[in-house]
């Protein structure tokens, strides 16, 4: 008797469907994705125990036509798609046609809808391999999803959930990342006949934004809008005393499709460096657009990750977006850097809570926001219009006056007054001196008047010869002594005597911590480690003979608001809030 049979197939379905259909956010997510591919401007969720007895969308987009109702409720039945190719140019939210056949293989689905442009609805019903026949309705254009007893074939799958308040706070989130990447969609949320969340249409990001999370979190963000070639990158991050516990606040969206990408995390942190303190994550909303053939969304069964086609680039554009927004503002003010406020937003139930416990969203919309806002429409392919970066002061101290307490200078414009570190300022010149001579010098090696003997553990030797070409770039060149070891015979021109062993260690620490990192990047960190240890500390006053000298290089400086590490090198008090200070009104 053979052992290997074929699986019954309602069993498949049951099985794939547990892929696509974890819980009823799972069912959410699909009917709301429907929803907004059929050009709805008004979805309407309603949940039951938590969805596992019922979850109802409503939505007034476009509908189902009476004779593609069987055909919708099967698996991988789609009209978005038709060859493989298609794949990689998705635009809509869905593409597979798993979602209505997953949900009736493990629960007991009505479809009721009326198509644009007909004359009524009609209605399907289906649980597994049950199906009704085709029925008139009644329902003014667009579609009901009416999903009831939720795995009621696969008991086990309930109790797999532990809190049903857990499912509730999924399906917010859910609902809320869904309406800020489709601000001009009305959304609303209701569990067990109460109203938990509403955001009413909007014209533009920022009060779609408000609506969501409250004028509290808002009012703690930066703008972020940057393009280069095909790419572009909209929406905002948290300034440098809003932060979070963990990285629960980072949301990013492709081509409007909330999406995880693990590696956003290390490139906000990288980005705000010194300036977030360890063990905290910024906030960040960020919007990036680019063309469908650049990205396969086909990676997941929930949709929740993609691939990108060349992520290299798309790794170097966002930071070169992150940069610009925290880097290139300038001298920080000294109210960005000293406002330490812990905002409260409301949440169901009138709670008020500080912001490392801060709920995510603001559930309790106030009853203003139920109606669209007015303005001007934007084009449909854009969510909102380009977002500015806020001005701020240009670097130009005229003048500098003193060094306080053998750490800062005081220096003064026009505009206002600096406090400048003059150790993370004189970081930022030598990191730039040291990257503009990295990258012009063709040899930056200097052979040694005596090879310094070198033990390598067979890790690091291992990165060694993998690496030695990018090593050797950098100007380390080391002989294979056999069984003697190893000898370095030559380090970059910039090391001094006395830390060429220490330098090489660095590089391979680097290397070693930054995987594949390629020459450029390599550079930089060197640099950085080597601007750091060159810099003035604190008591060397006679180390600048001048501090207009300081002053000067640091101005010339392509970003002068940071050291390499990301703290600040200078912060700024402007003349109008000096004058504010002392209850007067400037000149």
């Amino acid at each position: 008797m053979p052992r290997i049979q074929r699986l019954p197939e309602v069993l498949v379905s049951q099985i794939a469907a547990g892929e696509v259909i974890e819980s009823p956010v799972g069912v959410v997510k699909e009917l709301a994705e429907n929803s907004i591919d059929a050009d709805a401007t008004q979805i309407e969720i309603y949940c039951h125990d938590a969805g596992f007895a019922a979850v109802q969308v409503r939505d007034n987009g476009s509908g189902i036509l009476k004779e593609d109702l069987p055909l919708a409720i099967e698996p991988f039945a789609t009209s978005k798609i038709s060859a493989f190719d298609d794949l990689f140019r998705v635009y809509s939210m869905g593409f597979r046609g798993e979602a209505l056949g997953s949900i009736r293989s493990v629960a007991r689905l009505t479809i009721e809808s009326r198509a644009t442009g007909a004359e009524g609805a009609w209605k399907i019903f289906a649980a597994g391999e049950q199906v009704s026949a085709v029925e008139p309705s009644a329902l003014p254009v667009g579609t009901r999803v009416l999903v009831e007893d939720l795995f009621f074939n696969t008991p086990v799958r309930r109790e797999f959930v532990k809190s049903q308040r857990q499912i509730r706070r999924q399906i917010l989130d859910l609902v809320a990342d869904l309406s800020l990447a489709h601000p001009k969609i009305n959304f609303s949320v209701s569990f067990d006949g109460k109203e938990a969340f509403r955001a009413a249409a909007k014209d533009r990001l920022t009060a779609r934004i408000d609506a969501v999370y409250g004028t509290a979190f808002s009012d703690n963000l930066l703008p972020v809008y940057y393009k280069e070639q095909n790419y572009t990158v909209e929406g905002y991050i948290s300034n440098y005393s809003f932060y979070r516990t963990g990285a629960t606040d980072i949301r990013f969206f492709v081509n409007q499709r909330p999406v995880q990408f693990k590696r956003l995390v290390g490139l906000l942190r990288h980005a705000y460096g010194e300036l977030m303190p360890p063990g905290r994550f910024p906030v960040a909303l960020l919007f990036f657009h680019l063309p469908a053939e650049e990205l396969d969304v086909n990676v997941h069964p929930q949709k929740k990750e993609i691939r990108f086609r060349d992520e290299a680039r798309v790794i170097y554009f966002l930071q070169a977006a992150l940069r610009e927004t925290i880097e290139r503002r300038g001298p920080f003010r000294l109210a960005d850097l000293s406002s330490r406020k812990k905002p409260t937003l409301a949440i169901s139930g009138g709670e008020e809570t500080g912001f490392d416990f801060l709920p995510r969203l603001n559930f309790s919309a106030p009853p203003e926001e139920t109606q669209t806002a007015s303005g001007e429409e934007l084009p449909e392919e854009e969510t909102s219009p380009p977002i500015q970066q806020p001005s701020t002061p240009h670097f130009a101290p005229q003048a500098a006056h003193a060094r306080l307490f053998d750490t800062f200078v005081l220096a003064s414009s026009e505009e206002g007054v600096y406090l400048i570190d003059q150790h993370t300022a004189h970081e930022r010149i030598n990191y730039e001196a040291f990257l503009r001579k990295l990258k012009q010098q063709e040899n930056v090696a200097q052979t040694l008047a005596i090879p310094l003997s070198i033990v390598l553990s067979p890790g690091d030797r291992v990165l060694f010869e993998e690496n030695s070409g990018l090593l050797r770039s950098l100007g380390f060149v080391l002989e294979d002594l056999g069984p003697a070891g190893w000898a370095l015979t030559a380090v970059p021109f910039y090391v001094k005597s006395g830390d060429e062993e220490r330098a090489l260690r660095t590089a391979i620490r680097v290397i070693e911590e930054e995987g594949g990192i390629d020459n450029v990047r390599l550079f930089e960190q060197m640099a950085k480690n080597l601007s750091c240890r060159h810099a003035i500390k604190k008591g060397d006053s006679d180390s600048v003979a001048n501090l207009s000298e300081l002053i000067d290089a640091l101005s010339r400086c392509e970003t002068p608001g940071r050291c390499p590490h990301g703290r600040p090198t200078m912060v700024f008090l402007g003349r109008s809030e000096i004058f504010s200070l002392f209850k007067r009104r400037p000149e």
